[in-house]
C-alpha cells in the first residue's frame, strides 16, 4: 500500500514537471519572438509571472519544469549555449526560491498556503517576490558582466522590473483565482532540526538579499555598471549565499496536506485587490501610449526600453499606493466586519435542542462611520435577543408549571363527573351514558346524574360561559349547588331558582350557566324538567325517530337576581330515549367555518336510533370529527344519553 501511494505521488510530481514546462514554453515563446528589450538577453515577458506562481503551488518539480520550458524556448529562438545555460539556472532559482521563502519564513497556521486573502499575506507575497527578483536580477547581472556584456544600470532595472512587476501585477490575481478551485498544493515535509546552526542560513539569505539590493542600487544610481571587481564580489557573494540558504531544512510544523472542501467565495479584500490591479493595467496602457506618441523620433529599441522603464517605475508607485489603501480598507472596513460577523456567528451557533442561553461577545468598533453604527446595532440586537431568550425561558418554565397544574386540574375535573359505566349496574329500568371533551385542559361544560331517592333519577347537563380555568371553577360551584339542592327533594324549578340566587352572589366576572335538568320518577316514567337557556334535547318515542323537545326556556343561571323558573313535564314509555348535549356539538366548525348544526345532529341520531347510549354517543362524536376535519376545537363537547327500558315492577 505504501509503495502504491509513493508511486502515485511520484507520478503526480512528474505530471507537475511536464505541465509546468509546457505552460511556460507556450506563454514565453511568442513574446521572445516579438518584443525584445535587450537582444539576446531578455524581452517583455508576462511569462515571468509563471515561475513563482507555479513554484509556490507545486514546488521543486514546477521549478524544474519551468527551467526545462525556458531551455526549450531559448533553443527554439536560436540562443547560444551560454544564454541557454544561464536562463536554465536563473529560471529554476526564480521558481524555487519563492517556494523556499514562503514555507520557511514567518510561517503561521493561517498562511501555510500561498493564498492572498489579507493585506498581510499580500505583503508577504510582495516581499518574497522582491527578494526573488533582486537575487535573480543580481545573478544575471553578474553573469552578463563576467561574460563581457556591456549594459547600463537602467538595463539592469529593466531586468528587475521584468521580473518583479509582472510577478505582482499578474501573479496576485492568478493566485486569487486559483484559490477558488482549491488546488493541490505541494506543502513540503517539515523538518525541525535545530542543531547544526541552521539559524545561520537565515542570516545568509538576508546577506544575499542585501548584497543583491546593493548591487542593483549602485548600478541604477550611477547609470553605468560599477567596477567589475566590485560587481564580481558583490554578486558572486549574493548568489552563493542564496544558493547555500536553499539547502536549509524547512522549519515549520505542519506536514504535507491536501486541501479539500467547497470553493472559496471572493471576499471584499479580494475584490479591492483585483480592482487596483485592473487600474494598474489601465494606467500602464496609458503611459505606454503616451510615451510612444511623445518619442517617435527615437530609436525603436531605445525608445521602448525607455517606455518600459517608465512604466515599471509607475507600476511600483501604484503598488505602494494600493497596499496602503488595502491596509486602510482591511483595518477600517474588512476586519471590523469580520469581527462582527464572527461574534454574530458564535452567538447564533447554539446547538440544536440546547437550553443554554448564548452569551454574546460584544465587539467594540470605533471607526466613526456606518460600520460602527452597524456594530452598535448588532450589539444591541444580541443584547435584546439574550434578554428575550431569558424571558422566554422563564415564561416557558412558568408555562410548563401551569401545564403540569392544569394536568392535575383536568384529572380532578374528570373525576368529579360520573365516569364509571354502567353507572347503576343493579338497576335495569334505565340505561344512561355520558361523555365530555373539553376544548382546553379544563372546560366549563358538565353533566351529572344521581339518584335522589330509590325512585327518582336526576339528570343534569350544563354549559358555563367562557373557557379554561375560570369556567371550570364556576362549573364546580354550579354542579355542587345543583346536586346539593336536588338531593333535598325539591322540584327542578325550585332547584334552579335557589341555585340562581346563590350564583348571582359576588359574580363579579359576569359568568353565567345554561343548564337543563330533569328528575325522572323511575316507577312511572314521569319526568319534570326545567331549561335555563340551554339547547333543547332530542326525544325518541319507541321505535320512531329523534325529535327536538321544544319548550320555552327560562333565563340562564347567574344571569339575573330574583329569577323564578318554571318546569315542564313529560312521560317516558318503555323504549323511549332522551339525548342531551351542549352547544359545542351543534356549533362545531369545519375549515370553511360551516357549523355542524341541529339538522345534521338529528340526522346522525336517527341513523343510529336503535343504538344504546354507550354506542350512540361515540357514533355522534365520530360524525362530528369527520365533519370538522383538521379544524381546531373551540368549544367543549358534552353529551348525555338516557334510555328508559321498563317501568319498575314490570320486569319480566
Amino acid at each position: 500500500m505504501d509503495t502504491f501511494a509513493r508511486s502515485l505521488r511520484e507520478r503526480k510530481n512528474w505530471v507537475r514537471l511536464v505541465l509546468s514546462a509546457v505552460i511556460f514554453f507556450a506563454v514565453a515563446l511568442p513574446f521572445r519572438q516579438l518584443l525584445n528589450l535587450m537582444p539576446g538577453i531578455t524581452e517583455i515577458r508576462p511569462a515571468n509571472m509563471i515561475p513563482p506562481v507555479l513554484g509556490l503551488i507545486w514546488g521543486p518539480f514546477a521549478a524544474g519544469g519551468i527551467a526545462i520550458g525556458n531551455l526549450i524556448s531559448d533553443m527554439v529562438s536560436g540562443s547560444n549555449a551560454f544564454i541557454c545555460t544561464t536562463g536554465f539556472i536563473a529560471n529554476f532559482l526564480y521558481a524555487y526560491l519563492p517556494y523556499k521563502l514562503w514555507y520557511s519564513v514567518a510561517v503561521q497556521e493561517d498562511d501555510l498556503y500561498p493564498t492572498l486573502g489579507s493585506v498581510r499575506k499580500i505583503l508577504k507575497y510582495i516581499c518574497v517576490m522582491l527578494l526573488d527578483s533582486l537575487v535573480v536580477t543580481g545573478m544575471l547581472s553578474f553573469i552578463f558582466e563576467t561574460a563581457g556584456f556591456s549594459a547600463s544600470g537602467s538595463s539592469y532595472a529593466l531586468l528587475f522590473f521584468n521580473n518583479f512587476d509582472f510577478t505582482v501585477l499578474l501573479g496576485v490575481p492568478v493566485l486569487i483565482f486559483l484559490e477558488r478551485f482549491r488546488p493541490d498544493y505541494r506543502v513540503p515535509a517539515a523538518h525541525k532540526r535545530k542543531e547544526g546552526g541552521y539559524w545561520a542560513f537565515d542570516l545568509l539569505l538576508a546577506a544575499a538579499a542585501a548584497l543583491g539590493l546593493g548591487w542593483f542600487l549602485l548600478s541604477l544610481l550611477r547609470g553605468s555598471p560599477v567596477d567589475s571587481r566590485t560587481a564580481a564580489v558583490l554578486l558572486a557573494a549574493s548568489v552563493l549565499l542564496t544558493l547555500a540558504w536553499t539547502v536549509k531544512p524547512f522549519n515549520f510544523t505542519p506536514a504535507e496536506q491536501k486541501r479539500g472542501g467547497q470553493k472559496v467565495k471572493i471576499t471584499i479584500k479580494t475584490k479591492v485587490t483585483i480592482g487596483f490591479l485592473m487600474l494598474a493595467v489601465i494606467f500602464i496602457a496609458f503611459v505606454a501610449v503616451t510615451a510612444n506618441s511623445a518619442q517617435t523620433g527615437a530609436d525603436a529599441l531605445e525608445h521602448w526600453s525607455h517606455v518600459y522603464f517608465t512604466v515599471g517605475l509607475a507600476i511600483n508607485v501604484i503598488f505602494a499606493v494600493a497596499i496602503v489603501f488595502l491596509w486602510y480598507v482591511e483595518r477600517n472596513i474588512v476586519d471590523p466586519l469580520e469581527r462582527l460577523s464572527d461574534n454574530v456567528r458564535e452567538f447564533a451557533a447554539r446547538p440544536e435542542g440546547s437550553e443554554e442561553i448564548p452569551q454574546p461577545r460584544f465587539t467594540e468598533i470605533d471607526t466613526g462611520d456606518e460600520i460602527a453604527l452597524l456594530a452598535r446595532s448588532c450589539n444591541s440586537m444580541m443584547r435584546d435577543i439574550t434578554d428575550y431568550m431569558r424571558n422566554l425561558q422563564a415564561v416557558t418554565a412558568e408555562k410548563e408549571r401551569i401545564g403540569a397544574e392544569l394536568g392535575v386540574a383536568t384529572h380532578i375535573q374528570a373525576s368529579m363527573l360520573p365516569c364509571i359505566f354502567p353507572a347503576f349496574p343493579t338497576r335495569d329500568e334505565f340505561d344512561i351514558y355520558a361523555t365530555m371533551q373539553p376544548a382546553k385542559e379544563v372546560g366549563g361544560d358538565f353533566y351529572d346524574f344521581f339518584l335522589v331517592d330509590d325512585d327518582h333519577l336526576a339528570v343534569v347537563i350544563a354549559d358555563v360561559s367562557g373557557k379554561g380555568v375560570p369556567a371550570a371553577l364556576f362549573m364546580v360551584i354550579a354542579k355542587t349547588l345543583i346536586k346539593d339542592h336536588a338531593q333535598l327533594g325539591t322540584t327542578p324549578a325550585e332547584v334552579f331558582t335557589q341555585v340562581n340566587a346563590k350564583l348571582c352572589e359576588a359574580n363579579e366576572e359576569g359568568l353565567f350557566v345554561t343548564a337543563w335538568m330533569g328528575i325522572l320518577q323511575i316507577s312511572t316514567g314521569h319526568m319534570a324538567y326545567v331549561n335555563a337557556g340551554h339547547n333543547p334535547p332530542l326525544l325518541r318515542r319507541g321505535g320512531g325517530g329523534y325529535e327536538y323537545l321544544h319548550a320555552r326556556p327560562g333565563f340562564v343561571l347567574a344571569g339575573m337576581e330574583g329569577m323564578r323558573y318554571r318546569q315542564a313535564e313529560l312521560d317516558l314509555a318503555p323504549g323511549d330515549a332522551l339525548y342531551l348535549y351542549t352547544d359545542g356539538v351543534t356549533e362545531a366548525t369545519d375549515a370553511r367555518d360551516e357549523l355542524y348544526g341541529e339538522e345534521r345532529l338529528q340526522n346522525v341520531l336517527n341513523a343510529h336510533r336503535e343504538a344504546a347510549p354507550e354506542a350512540l354517543l361515540p357514533a355522534v362524536k365520530a360524525d362530528i370529527d369527520a365533519f370538522v376535519g383538521t379544524a381546531p376545537q373551540f368549544d367543549d363537547i358534552t353529551m348525555l344519553g338516557l334510555y328508559y327500558r321498563v317501568k319498575r315492577g314490570e320486569q319480566a
